[in-house]
């Protein structure tokens, strides 16, 4: 996928130190069954805004006009009784199909970035909390990092991820491979990314991770270069 994000619109202004304003915003990524929504949960626990990414986007597939332009892309057998897009179908077919994968993010991505830069600005205009974090497996392929100050990957060893994701979504290992084929490369995202966070089920570990990622953003006193 292109690294640019050409397709959702120019980055927020900057400013002197975040590009924002006075709240960094914090780009979280990581592995398919990596564990980054533990690390969200700590961080939203410590005053953190998080934007989450999925969520945004079945609101987006909510929307009739979307649901009407997915259905005049991929057939009328994505819609449900109640014309709603039925997102089980839908991903049966772009999950095989890059193509098809590309038109449909070229319909959800740019109102899904409008509604991330909603939420920023909301967040600044009432200063919560000490930073913003915006939760998306796809950061990287979307180019939504273009959007933050700083990349946090959260990384797990791939037998444990390979446990993780048989007992919450009964994937084979063989999923979990096609799954990640979808995706950058582990590796790659690791090196775009400012810091990497392990997650090995060891949540004092991770709690110690978040507090230390935490120090560490509140010492960084510009933005690194994108």
């Amino acid at each position: 996928m292109p690294e640019s994000p050409s397709t959702i619109g120019e980055p927020f202004a900057p400013t002197t130190r975040w590009k924002h304003g006075s709240l960094p915003v914090i780009g979280l990524t990581g592995a398919v069954g990596g564990g980054k929504s533990a690390a969200a949960a700590l961080l939203r626990e410590r005053g953190a805004v998080v934007i989450d990414a999925d969520a945004v986007g079945h609101e987006v597939l909510r929307r009739p006009e979307i649901a009407q332009r997915l259905a005049d892309r991929f057939g009328s057998g994505i819609l449900t009784a109640d014309q709603t897009v039925d997102r089980r179908a839908l991903g049966r077919i772009v999950f095989a199909d890059p193509a098809g994968r590309r038109d449909l993010e070229a319909v959800v991505h740019p109102p899904m970035f409008e509604e991330f830069q909603r939420i920023v600005a909301e967040s600044e205009r009432c200063g919560e909390g000490p930073m913003i974090v915006l939760d998306a497996a796809i950061l990287l392929e979307s180019g939504w990092d273009h959007a933050c100050d700083l990349v946090v990957f959260v990384d797990a060893p791939k037998e444990v991820r390979l446990d993780r994701v048989r007992r919450s979504r009964g994937w084979s290992a063989e999923e979990l491979d096609a799954r990640e084929a979808a995706q950058w490369p582990v590796e790659r995202k690791k090196a775009r990314a400012d810091r990497v966070l392990v997650n090995d089920d060891d949540l004092a570990k991770l709690t110690l991770s978040v507090d230390r990622l935490i120090a560490w953003i509140d010492q960084v006193e510009t933005v690194p270069p994108q």
